[in-house]
């Protein structure tokens, strides 16, 4: 399928729809669902959910977007150590247990601002992954329109430039997904990977992750970020500085460049 005929197909899914609630995360997937039913004139409510799982930056552009495209906005808050069960034990269906919560708490204010469907933006090449989120989304009886239109990132991405939308955004997994399955996480472990990760990428290197071996930090970049750390001393060093200066003993860079999951492979 061409670009346009994913685009054609997309549409008229959208058009299928009287009114609906959009799970807005502010990324690119649920940012071109937004212009689409905004161009569309179908009414829709954005839900964005926020804790300490997200750096401030995320919600701040979500915010910007939505009031750009002129689509209403609800801001729901979460503590999800707490609010979510078994969650900081960090299990390999941790995505499936916190978009279940998350999707239930949708669902109900869906129904009570009298929006007929619930979509969110998961894409056709989510399918690649491990990605126990998207079972959830289903059970809930949410629609996923990128997905069903075949739409891929390139696309996706590819249709917010020609929208002249920022297409260039790197996609942004929570905080959990930087710490390995299985091991028990805190509000102060969540707090350090955050703080390492925008220091990071207040240098420059917006797409870098910072995973997290208990007492390793072991930077994901892109290749031209691998090599500017690698052969930049000064960098090199203001980073090895700031990381123990939180608590990290060691501080290493992965010789491979920075993949979405790369956790996954523990599983």
């Amino acid at each position: 399928m061409t670009l346009k005929s994913k685009e054609s197909k997309l549409i008229n899914i959208l058009k299928g729809f009287k009114s609906c609630a959009v799970a807005f995360s502010g990324g690119t997937d649920s940012t071109l669902l937004l212009y689409y039913l905004s161009k569309l004139n179908i009414k829709t409510k954005a839900y964005t959910f926020h804790s300490y799982l997200y750096p401030e930056s995320e919600l701040k552009d979500a915010e910007n977007t939505a009031a750009m495209l002129n689509i209403e906005q609800e801001v729901i808050y979460l503590e999800p150590l707490d609010m979510i069960e078994n969650i900081k034990y960090n299990p390999k269906e941790r995505c499936y247990i916190c978009k279940k919560y998350m999707f239930s708490i949708l669902k109900k204010a869906a129904a009570k601002d009298g929006l007929e469907t619930l979509i969110e933006g998961s894409n056709y090449d989510d399918r690649k992954d491990f990605r126990p989120g998207f079972k959830a989304v289903q059970e809930i009886g949410a629609v996923s329109p990128l997905d069903m239109a075949a739409l891929t990132k390139e696309d996706i991405r590819n249709l917010l430039k020609q929208a002249n939308l920022n297409y260039n955004k790197p996609s942004f997994a929570c905080y959990f997904s930087r710490f390995p399955y299985n091991m028990e996480i805190s509000k102060d472990m969540i707090e350090l990977v955050s703080k390492s990760e925008c220091y990071i990428h207040s240098l420059g290197m917006i797409s870098a992750r910072v995973r997290y071996h208990n007492q390793i930090a072991r930077i994901e970049a892109s290749e031209n970020h691998i090599k500017e750390i690698i052969n930049n001393k000064d960098i090199r060093e203001k980073i090895i500085t700031y990381l123990k200066s939180l608590g990290f003993i060691f501080v290493c860079i992965d010789l491979e460049e920075y993949k979405t999951g790369s956790m996954n492979r523990l599983i």
